[in-house]
């Protein structure tokens, strides 16, 4: 049986992933003209999803003055659009713009490569059950 250190210890290696990650997703961002933020709010609508900032917050567990501000830029430098919410006259959609969608592909084409190369010396057996426990926690805490 684990102790509850054991479970301590891999949350605080948790947190510590998530930082250097951040941190190397931002790294991997500088000259592409765009934040993390930017990043993460292209990554939700990427390729074709058509949401309101309320329903990008709610899905995704953020502030909705956050994604309002983040999506505010992000129109401004015509990586998105708004488009007519037939569920809400004042709560616009949001969608990619051509650009936005090519942007966003240059981007996941980046972090694939670096993901690859953060996962090739973990076994494919390690990578499974490191998802499935990750996928399980997740899944409590919801």
């Amino acid at each position: 049986m684990q102790s509850s250190n054991d479970g301590y210890q891999i949350v605080w290696l948790i947190r510590r992933l998530f930082r250097a990650m951040a941190q190397k997703s931002n790294d991997s961002l500088q000259g592409l003209g765009i934040t993390v933020a930017d990043r993460a709010v292209l990554e939700f609508l990427y390729p074709d999803e058509e949401l309101s900032v309320p329903e990008i917050a709610k899905r995704y567990q953020v502030s909705r003055q956050h994604v309002q501000v983040t999506v505010n830029g992000l129109l401004k430098v015509g990586l998105l659009a708004t488009k007519s919410n037939p569920r809400h006259k004042r709560s616009s959609l949001i969608v990619l713009t051509y650009e936005g969608r090519a942007k966003f592909r240059k981007i996941k084409k980046q972090d694939i490569q670096i993901v690859e190369k953060l996962f090739s010396r973990v076994p494919e057996k390690d990578q499974r059950i490191t998802q499935r426990t990750l996928e399980t926690l997740l899944a409590q805490l919801k």
